[in-house]
């Protein structure tokens, strides 16, 4: 079965399950009509996208329409000029409105958590609920809701994944209060291309990873002096953003830019506002890389599937440019053995280091080997001064000019031996 898979073909699929009837919140398609109607019986509502991240938001106060567009601010007095200036803004896009539940007493008043339910195999597991503020009494309300909001989650899951087969990780933001009211306000698809669908599967070999909310960017930076932000769905390093924490304050890096932030809220809110493009981001614990001449490296590990079995049949060292964080514009690439001896890593932990690389990335591809189609996997492995070896992410579509780039291209024509003869493999190829 095939449906569309933004929040309108995702919502009337789960209006199809009646036993989600008393969780879905109001969902409607923007006209002029259904905007009117919502302004008239709520104080505030909210506008998606049908795919995206672009909210609008509109409240109600003392008779005026209070809208916030990307952080632009316009207060309007009558309902045709807000509906006026939203056509304005929405371009060719189209749109859903919802209502906001705005009680603020703590009896009736709404929380909101991102529940991730991931597919192993053929049965779903709740893998992570993500907070999205850090207000006080969140986790009582939240303890109070837990069993309820997780057997939701899981019949949401059951349902689309009837839909969309090859999704894997599915995140449902739910609103809960202490009188046990519950509500579906969205629902996300992550593929398997997405870092967050990733972490499902191998969070015991990388570093700590959430979706990035306000709590998660402030509870981080208590945890880890420094942290990454990147893109679910992004490549070759694009709008990735490095904090770090100093004495009193923080650091923001974009590219070979810096700038200083007093506190952590301040740093969260000029990233929201100013660097976060329209997609869904994760939050990873920041790993203190090795370093050659100053410049951070990471390790490009390929794994083929030869013959039926697994191996690593490639690694090379991506040394970053001067003053940049990531390694994907590479200033150089280095066979390992060479690599290693221009770091502060003992030469004794050298060929343990070569071994245990291969071991952790081989591990990985068992991890993710359920998915037939795949046959090569390109990991970038990070390395810290002490030898710990963490696996950053893998690439199901690898570079391989990276290999080519090396003197000795023994490495390079392997990989392309084992590509060319899985391609030639109807039975194996997707």
């Amino acid at each position: 079965m095939k449906a569309a898979r933004g929040r309108i073909g995702q919502y009337k699929i789960l209006q199809q399950e009646q036993r989600l009837h008393p969780y879905l919140a109001p969902n409607e398609q923007f006209s002029k009509e259904s905007l009117f109607s919502m302004l008239a019986s709520h104080q505030q509502i909210i506008l998606k996208p049908v795919y995206g991240t672009e909210f609008i938001t509109i409240a109600v106060e003392e008779g005026a329409f209070h809208l916030n567009i990307n952080d632009m601010f316009i207060q309007v007095s009558e309902k045709e000029d807000v509906y006026k200036i939203l056509q304005q803004e929405m371009s060719e896009q189209h749109y859903i409105i919802q209502p906001q539940l705005t009680q603020t007493s703590l009896w009736r008043r709404a929380f909101h958590r991102f529940v991730t339910v991931h597919k192993n195999t053929s049965n779903w597991q709740v893998t992570c609920t993500t907070k999205h503020s850090n207000h006080f009494f969140e986790p009582f309300v939240y303890r109070y809701c837990f069993h309820k909001m997780q057997d939701i989650a899981l019949l949401v899951a059951q349902q689309l994944g009837q839909f969309y087969t090859n999704c894997e990780c599915i995140v449902i933001e739910m609103a809960f209060n202490l009188k046990g009211d519950i509500l579906i306000y969205d629902t996300a698809l992550h593929f398997s291309i997405s870092k967050w669908n990733q972490y499902q599967t191998l969070s015991h070999l990388m570093p700590q990873t959430d979706l990035l909310t306000e709590a998660t960017f402030q509870n981080f930076l208590k945890k880890y002096d420094m942290i990454f932000l990147k893109p679910c769905n992004g490549q070759q390093g694009k709008d990735i953003i490095k904090v770090r924490k100093l004495n009193t304050t923080y650091e923001i890096y974009i590219g070979i830019s810096k700038l200083e932030k007093q506190d952590v809220v301040e740093a969260y809110e000029y990233i929201r506002q100013m660097c976060l493009a329209p997609k869904h981001y994760i939050i990873q614990q920041g790993i203190p890389l090795t370093m050659i001449e100053d410049c951070f490296i990471d390790i490009r590990v390929m794994t083929q599937k030869v013959d039926g079995e697994w191996q690593v049949t490639g690694k090379a060292v991506k040394v970053a440019g001067h003053l940049f964080f990531i390694t994907n514009a590479a200033r150089a690439i280095l066979p390992l053995e060479e690599a290693l001896k221009q770091t502060p890593i003992s030469p004794e932990a050298w060929e343990d280091l070569a071994t245990q690389i291969d071991t952790i990335c081989l591990a990985a591809m068992k991890e993710l080997a359920h998915r037939e189609h795949i046959t090569i996997v390109g990991f970038d492995v990070g390395v810290t001064d002490r030898g710990e070896v963490w696996i950053i992410e893998g690439n199901y579509v690898p570079d391989l000019s990276i290999f080519k780039r090396l003197e000795d291209q023994t490495m390079y024509e392997t990989i392309l031996t084992n590509r060319n003869t899985v391609v030639k493999r109807p039975s194996e190829h997707f």
